[in-house]
């Protein structure tokens, strides 16, 4: 899951030429988050990922989704 979100962050740098400051993710990637890397949400002092995690309904995105701040993900936009 993290290698997804990683992907995602190094697309969107490779497109826009700057990183992300959000991921939107699904609650289920977020399940996934939580149970492989218990560390990142662990008590103890915050892991700095460089970009803030945002939740969306699953039926709204379906793969990790970079963005900049203010910024819906693309696959939430009606064309």
């Amino acid at each position: 899951m993290l290698d997804q979100i990683l992907q995602s962050v190094q697309a969107f740098e490779n497109q826009h030429g700057m990183s992300p400051d959000i991921i939107y993710i699904n609650p289920f990637h977020y399940e996934g988050l939580r149970r492989y890397h218990p560390d990142l949400f662990g008590s103890d002092e915050p892991v700095p990922l460089g970009f803030r995690i945002v939740i969306v309904p699953a039926n709204i995105l379906p793969h990790p989704e970079a963005a900049l701040s203010g910024c819906l993900p693309a696959s939430s936009r009606v064309a």
